[in-house]
């Protein structure tokens, strides 16, 4: 991730300055290169924004972090209308690496509704002169952007899991004309077959031999339309131990035996 900023575990980040702007006209970003880390918050329309030649457009919704010490600018223009929290801090200071939480550079906000009602009680509190000011709106800011970093590492377990899905369904479907193997699914994929079978369950609600089985019955429909295929060559085809092995499981999975089914195709 380009030009990602970092806070340290256990550590209050230090708000310097927060604040809401509007654009009443065709608005460019500022050119500069500060030395304090900003976070943007847009509410309405959209900013254009270049850090470091790198062009981001940030929309409604979504959060942006603008880096210290990098060169910032608009090449393109922030249309009028465009509203957006903006939060500055200053840059954690390097202790180690174990202690280093990193930031999303750009991300959509999964709660914007619960996000603003925090920036409008932090902005409340900066303009305030309450006991501890300071001290509450580092501990709200500390909190936001934790949300924020456990949104981000959810979605990234979440597609992971995804992708492994996807990965355990081929193997299955590169399968279908032999006898389950669970051995060979964890052998292509080189990972453990029980955690597989957990996060396959979880994620589709249903285990990975009873998924197969599902795909054997899918592909035993498609060998059906062939009048030239009885039962037991489908059977065979599909490396069932036998024709009654195949019913059962057949009707396990649609309600109907083969003959049954195949008899509701040519109505």
């Amino acid at each position: 991730m380009e030009h990602q900023i970092f806070i340290n575990r256990n550590e209050l980040p230090t708000l310097l300055t927060i604040g809401i702007f509007e654009t009443k006209q065709p608005w460019y970003h500022v050119d500069r290169i500060l030395n304090i880390n900003t976070m943007i918050f847009v509410l309405q329309g959209k900013v254009e924004i270049c850090e470091e030649d790198i062009d981001y457009t940030v929309t409604k919704n979504q959060i942006f972090f603008l880096k210290n010490g990098c060169h910032q600018w608009g090449k393109k223009v922030t249309p009028p209308g465009s509203k957006w929290f903006w939060v500055s801090f200053a840059p954690s200071e390097f202790k180690h690496s174990e202690n280093q939480l990193f930031l999303p550079k750009h991300v959509t906000v999964a709660a914007p509704e619960q996000l603003t009602h925090t920036l409008n009680k932090m902005h409340r509190i900066y303009q305030s002169a309450e006991p501890l000011y300071q001290e509450r709106i580092n501990g709200h800011l500390y909190g936001l952007l934790c949300d924020l970093m456990y949104q981000h590492l959810s979605a990234n377990i979440e597609h992971r899991s995804n992708m492994i899905v996807t990965s355990i369904v081929r193997c299955l479907q590169s399968q279908l004309d032999r006898p389950f193997d669970s051995q060979a699914i964890a052998d292509e994929l080189n990972m453990n077959y029980t955690y597989l079978g957990r996060l396959f369950k979880s994620t589709t609600g249903t285990t990975i031999n009873q998924y197969y089985k599902k795909l054997k019955v899918q592909k035993a429909i498609e060998l059906m339309q062939s009048d030239s295929l009885n039962i037991s060559q489908i059977s065979e085809m599909l490396q069932y131990p036998n024709p009654y092995y195949f019913s059962r499981v057949f009707k396990q999975v649609t309600g109907l035996s083969p003959k049954e089914y195949r008899q509701q195709l040519y109505r």
